[in-house]
């Protein structure tokens, strides 16, 4: 799903730069010191239980956004994608120092945003209280399984879905030829907010370390999946996010979630 610009300014690359990363001539990430044998050994048998069959059908989901608000949204994007020359110097300038631009933060109201200052508040306030999720589409995808590893063909929105591999032998979870380092069991607040009782996280970033001191001008690449079993439902949770930036400007950011059934 791709988001609009107004959710590149909130989320964008504000972490990272945090975890352990290297240059883009090396290897980014470790499994963490914590992360136990056991828990990895789990994580990959829960991963096969959900996505190790034929086939399955994915929920493609997004925000329950009002109407009207998804107007305001319209306008925001289109007016800043129109002066994105403006608008890159305008968040460079608070990025830089940084007064705003990280996850949670909304840049100065500005009138070159081409909504109102009240209008601008209902964003703020879509930002503090995170709408519902909700099915915009199911979509099949079907699995090729060769030597204990998983390949996968999806429809619709659920092409991504092309470029993720699962290595259950070697336990590794690999997209577009990146293999994504074991993170552990999703936060407490991710749990909570999405209604799950247990969850796993894959995170991939890689940053090339002389873009990182000047944050508006980032070369970098973050991919993340994260899987949970929801409270009630019988869904499994599943989030696959790509970003790819280059000197400042993105590349790529694709961000598919919903539900496996």
């Amino acid at each position: 799903m791709k988001k609009v610009y107004l959710f590149i300014v909130l989320a964008g690359f504000a972490g990272v730069s945090s975890g352990q990363v290297r240059d883009m001539g090396g290897n980014s990430g470790q499994v963490p010191a914590d992360t136990s044998v056991v828990r990895l050994v789990r994580a990959f048998r829960f991963v096969d239980s959900v996505l190790g069959r034929s086939a399955f059908t994915y929920d493609v989901t997004g925000p329950d956004i009002p109407a009207d608000v998804k107007v305001i949204l319209v306008r925001f994007d289109s007016a800043v994608a129109a002066d994105k020359k403006w608008f890159d110097e305008y968040r460079k300038k608070y990025v830089s120092g940084g007064q705003a631009g990280s996850a949670g933060q909304l840049l100065p109201y500005n009138e070159r945003f081409g909504i109102s200052r009240e209008e601008y508040g209902r964003l703020q306030q879509l930002e503090k209280q995170p709408p519902r999720l909700v099915t915009l589409a199911q979509k099949s995808v079907t699995v090729v399984r060769e030597k204990n590893v998983l390949h996968f063909r999806g429809e619709g929105e659920a092409r991504i879905f092309a470029y993720l591999e699962v290595d259950l032998q070697q336990q590794r979870i690999i997209f577009a030829e990146d293999t994504l380092p074991f993170v552990g069991p999703m936060s407490a607040g991710q749990l909570a907010s999405l209604q799950l009782v247990q969850g796993y996280s894959w995170r991939f970033r890689k940053v090339d370390v002389n873009s990182s001191l000047q944050s508006y001008k980032i070369t970098a690449r973050v991919v993340e999946v994260d899987m949970g079993v929801p409270a009630e439902g019988g869904r499994t949770f599943l989030r696959i996010n790509y970003q790819d930036m280059k000197e400042g400007v993105s590349q790529a950011d694709l961000d598919l979630t919903g539900f496996v059934h």
